[in-house]
């Protein structure tokens, strides 16, 4: 079969791997519409050249039109390069030089099923059979991990691929591939949840209302209770991160629990609680462009409080364990949970009881996210907070009182 893969961006996260979801004996020929950052536009000559091309190009009208329309629905620079781009592409089709189209997912992106509708045979999706993502760990766990779930449940996941220490992610995943590569910013759009925005298909927001209709939280609580880790007192795990959150422009990350306030809040819950105190440090997880700054806050909690317990020290004495699977074994003995906006807020509402979350700014503020739907993730009482007296005020409400 010969096969042409389309693609869109030169993310890897959102390109084919053809070994993953088509036969051994295709035959695979690439048309790529991504550019190079900063490389030109076609000319309007070029554009000009092109509809010749088009005119010419052989076949049925019908889909050629469909396909040019395509073209000029697309938006920013992928507009004209498709338009150039694809005219040859038609060429080939009307010639029977392809067989099948495919693509990493034909959401938002309806060329690919105008140039499939030559062939006879619907567009191929790699999404369609796995997932692949190497992007931020809240994204991967709000989007990525539960269609991946919804897959499975369906009896249609093939394969998954992430970054390093994601197989613990993945516990229901019949293929589970690891890059090793640093972690960044990759849009969630081409994933059900994933909403269209503007040039490169990416919306800078969440939607107010989470579409469920293929997503399926992973039961992480179920899969890692297993009594390994128990404690003479009912754990609470205080999270925390100290990331430079470059995302939110100019001025101070606001998203963490400074050394003042993390130090009344464990002092409170010391008495009643085991306190086990998560912020990773860039040795214990896969990093992505938000740089992870020290401001002596692990340092401070075992001088001032020594009985609380880091994820550090736990590592320590549980080697066998990757970084993320510690915490996934942890969490699950837990049921009382204090976190800051960004990955941990969703980790923490994966495994139910009750989450408090500080959350001064960020996009699941603005979108009412932790009020409208994180609840979702597994029938957890999420309770959002966004300033330091309000956090202290809701952690002796709802595990003081």
């Amino acid at each position: 079969m010969n096969v042409a893969v389309v693609e869109r961006f030169e993310e890897p996260s959102r390109r084919c791997d053809p070994r993953l979801f088509l036969a051994d004996d295709d035959v695979v020929r690439v048309w790529d519409l991504s550019r190079e950052r900063g490389a030109a536009s076609p000319s309007w000559g070029e554009v000009t050249r092109a509809a010749a091309t088009w005119i010419t190009a052989g076949g049925a009208v019908g889909p050629r039109w469909r396909a040019v329309r395509a073209c000029w629905g697309m938006r920013g620079w992928h507009r004209k390069r498709a338009f150039v781009l694809a005219a040859g592409w038609m060429q080939q089709l009307a010639a029977g030089e392809v067989d099948e189209v495919a693509c990493f997912s034909s959401r938002h992106f309806p060329l690919v099923d105008a140039l499939a509708e030559v062939t006879g045979a619907p567009c191929r999706q790699m999404l369609d059979h796995g997932t692949q993502y190497l992007g931020e760990f809240a994204f991967e766990l709000l989007a990525v991990v539960p269609y991946a779930c919804w897959l499975q449940q369906q009896g249609r996941l093939e394969f998954t691929v992430s970054t390093a220490d994601t197989s613990c992610l993945y516990p229901f995943s019949p293929n589970h591939i690891e890059r090793g590569t640093a972690r960044t910013y990759v849009p969630i759009t081409e994933y059900p949840i994933g909403e269209r925005g503007k040039d490169q298909f990416d919306v800078r927001g969440f939607p107010e209302v989470l579409d469920t209709a293929r997503w399926g939280p992973p039961p992480y609580g179920d899969l890692y209770r297993d009594g390994r880790f128990a404690w003479a007192k009912p754990p609470v795990v205080v999270c925390n991160k100290t990331s430079d959150e470059r995302y939110l422009g100019a001025g101070p990350p606001v998203n963490h629990i400074d050394v003042e306030t993390l130090l009344t809040l464990v002092g409170r819950l010391r008495d009643r609680y085991t306190v086990i105190y998560d912020r990773p440090q860039p040795a214990d997880i896969v990093n992505d462009h938000s740089e992870i700054r020290d401001l002596g806050d692990i340092d401070a909690v075992a001088d001032v409080y020594p009985d609380v317990i880091t994820i550090q020290t736990l590592h320590a004495e549980h080697a066998d364990l990757t970084f993320n699977e510690l915490q996934l074994r942890v969490f699950a003995s837990c049921e009382r949970f204090v976190s800051v906006l960004g990955g941990s807020s969703y980790l923490a509402s994966l495994f139910g009881g009750t989450n408090v979350v500080y959350a001064q700014q960020g996009w699941e503020v603005s979108c009412g996210a932790y009020d409208g739907w994180f609840e979702r993730f597994s029938g957890a009482r999420v309770v959002a907070t966004a300033t330091p007296d309000a956090l202290l005020a809701a952690v002796e409400r709802e595990f003081l009182a």
